[in-house]
């Protein structure tokens, strides 16, 4: 038995699929930099926790086995390494998508062994593509306080003038 009402035309023509198919490439095309942005800024903010934790790392190892802990921020490498076992699981190499910076001219951060230290020091971490996207660590002396600098902080302002 045949029904009257079903139609034989089951798909879509070509002029509604290329519409759909432009309408998904605008989307997408919109999409895409919001994405990107999303994961500088998620791999911005993981190497400040990097950063920050190899700091206190550093100052509770200066602490605990009461003798002086340095660490050393190389530029080129994107890395931070720690003298005589101060950081226990070893370098932080920092993602490939982020430059580090310091102000001074030494790259040492020393801890003595009540966890000060004498040094003064503003960490600058940007995004390679995006230099105007960044982050910056301030130690200070002589208590090795560190202060994470966001765009409305005096540490962020700081950071932006030493970029400009």
């Amino acid at each position: 038995m045949l029904h009257s009402n079903v139609s034989k035309d089951l798909g879509f023509t070509l002029t509604e699929s290329l519409i759909v198919v432009a309408i998904v490439g605008i989307l997408t095309a919109m999409a895409i930099p919001s994405f990107i942005a999303a994961q500088n800024r998620a791999k911005l903010a993981q190497a400040t926790d990097m950063v920050v934790a190899s700091l206190q790392e550093a100052q509770r190892e200066a602490i605990r086995r009461n003798q002086s802990c340095r660490l050393t921020l190389d530029k080129t490498a994107g890395k931070i390494a720690g003298d005589r076992g101060c950081l226990l699981s070893g370098d932080r190499i920092l993602p490939d998508a982020i430059d580090l910076d310091y102000t001074g001219a030494s790259e040492d951060i020393k801890y003595g062994i009540r966890g000060n230290t004498t040094t003064n020091k503003t960490i600058i971490l940007a995004i390679k593509d995006n230099p105007s996207n960044t982050r910056c660590l301030t130690v200070s002396a002589p208590l090795g306080i560190i202060r994470v600098g966001s765009s409305y902080d005096l540490a962020d302002r700081i950071c932006r003038k030493l970029n400009s």
